[in-house]
């Protein structure tokens, strides 16, 4: 347990390159893909450290499953906004940390471990911002306006962004403070936005985030029991 590291679940997007179905709530070995990350999380916190921000309307729903799967956890609910941003910062309140860490995870990435965590937050703790990612295998390309190659890009500098975010929890405050109505789509953007440098660690290839249907296919492959 880290007593001073915070974690927050994003858990309040739309899911709408999913399709109708909250992919949230997809069933992925014997519950529901958004349980993984706090089951994976909730042992590296202090009580009343991990936040959850879910869409406003599914609120209920999401607590009364988390209920039923984990009845004696100490978990802190929030309502979503209508960004990503707006969301986390919302969760970022519910956090009684004033000092210390703060780790951003997207629940659509079930596969990351308590361990990647930790390696992440080693990092964070360093140099004040770190992120997991993974390294670029495809040839890259990059296109004109139609659609036809115009030059290579070289993948050695290219890197997947992932979750978790792990980041100085007072420098991350700050960062938010100062988007002036900016909403990047991660939150390694916000922090260099704000001039704060950060790092990336190496995840290795299986931290899958579930965007389609075909992800759900490749996940239920991975977890026993799906």
């Amino acid at each position: 347990m880290i007593s001073d590291l915070g974690v927050i679940i994003a858990a309040s997007g739309s899911s709408q390159r999913y399709g109708v179905r909250d992919k949230l709530l997809e069933e992925l070995g014997g519950m529901p893909v958004f349980l993984h990350s706090i089951i994976n999380f909730l042992p590296l916190v202090s009580p009343g450290n991990l936040v959850v921000a879910v869409r406003p309307e599914a609120l209920d729903e999401y607590r009364r499953i988390a209920g039923k799967f984990l009845p004696e956890a100490d978990i802190s609910w929030t309502a979503g906004g209508n960004t990503r941003v707006e969301s986390v910062l919302n969760a970022l309140t519910k956090l009684p940390l004033t000092a210390g860490l703060v780790a951003i995870h997207d629940a659509a990435r079930p596969l990351a471990t308590a361990q990647l965590l930790l390696k992440v937050a080693e990092r964070a703790g360093v140099c004040g911002g770190a992120i997991a990612a993974s390294k670029v295998t495809d040839s890259l390309k990059l296109a004109d306006a139609d659609g036809r190659i115009s030059a290579p890009v070289a993948r050695d500098a290219v890197w997947h962004a992932e979750t978790p975010q792990v980041f100085d929890i007072e420098h991350y405050r700050r960062a938010c403070s100062m988007l002036d109505g900016k909403s990047p789509t991660d939150d390694a953007e916000i922090m260099r936005l704000a001039g704060y440098p950060v790092e990336l660690v190496e995840s290795g290839m299986w931290n899958l985030k579930l965007t389609a249907p075909d992800d759900l296919v490749k996940l239920r492959q991975i977890f026993p029991g799906s």
